[in-house]
């Protein structure tokens, strides 16, 4: 990658983490922050809008850093690449922010609205950097999965992404709102799963070259690993007391994506002529 695209893609950067800045303050009426928050000491030294841009910088440049690395794999060419990528990254943020309905009592009209304020400019920026000029190779062709395919990766993301997340907040690994918000929050667990199966369509069989395992692994631990990593760590950066919580959701939630990925593409699911194809690719 030469250096005019490097600050080309900077400068995208930068316009939507300003976008994501400029929606927050015009959506502040449905601002879901606490009256009387107890700041981290980052927040105290860097005030809370430093410290709020700082973190907005750091997602997007994960969300940027990763779009770079995977663009070849994503199915479609151009900006179908972005529109894809996009979505799931939106989606993942979005259904995030909607977690802290049962965890913080916010109401869910503002969590959907502060959610929203984050996923558009993500989808803006995955747009805007799949309209740089696509390099030798860049094209990949999308996986012609079946109806029933696609039912089944939402069961088995919903599924296992339910009972790795009951586990934690039954043995109180996480916070959760399950005692006092229990059908909310099991909806959210379970719709959140599901979010993940459609991602894991949008983005399609990444990088039929490679092994099941390190195919799981750079679905789990790169795609979404980074994506949910940069959008958590927003509450201990500016607030005390949530580091060891939040990354416990790291961890767990990206391993039983892990483990979701590895049980779709795995041997006994069949799906296309094309997968069974890359299977034996992956294995040779």
């Amino acid at each position: 990658m030469n250096i005019g695209k490097r600050v080309t893609i900077v400068a995208i950067v930068v316009i939507c983490v300003l976008l994501d800045i400029a929606l927050h303050l015009v959506t502040n009426a449905y601002s879901t922050m606490p009256e009387n928050p107890d700041y981290s000491i980052v927040a105290e030294l860097l005030g809370t809008e430093i410290t709020v841009s700082l973190w907005a910088l750091l997602a997007f440049s994960g969300a940027a850093y990763v779009y770079c690395r995977i663009r070849d794999v994503i199915p479609g060419e151009g900006v179908e690449k972005g529109v894809r990528y996009g979505s799931a990254i939106a989606l993942i943020w979005l259904f995030a922010m909607l977690e802290g309905v049962s965890l913080f009592g916010n109401p869910i009209i503002n969590g959907f609205v502060v959610g929203l304020s984050d996923a558009i400019p993500v989808f803006l920026m995955a747009i805007l950097l799949s309209l740089l000029t696509a390099g030798k190779g860049e094209n990949a062709s999308g996986q012609p999965f079946t109806l029933r395919w696609k039912m089944t990766a939402v069961s088995v993301f919903a599924g296992i992404f339910l009972v790795g997340r009951y586990a934690a907040y039954f043995t109180g690994v996480i916070l959760s709102g399950y005692q006092t918000s229990p059908l909310y929050t099991f909806f959210w667990t379970l719709l959140m799963g599901a979010c993940i199966g459609v991602v894991c369509m949008l983005l399609g069989n990444i990088g039929n070259t490679l092994s099941l395992k390190r195919r799981a692994a750079k679905f789990g631990f790169l795609i979404f690993g980074v994506n949910w990593a940069t959008f958590l760590l927003f509450m201990p950066l500016l607030f005390s007391g949530y580091l060891t919580d939040v990354l416990s959701r790291i961890i767990i939630d990206t391993l039983l994506v892990t483990i979701g990925y590895y049980l779709m593409f795995g041997p006994g699911i069949e799906v296309t002529p094309e997968l069974k194809a890359s299977r034996k690719m992956g294995s040779s």
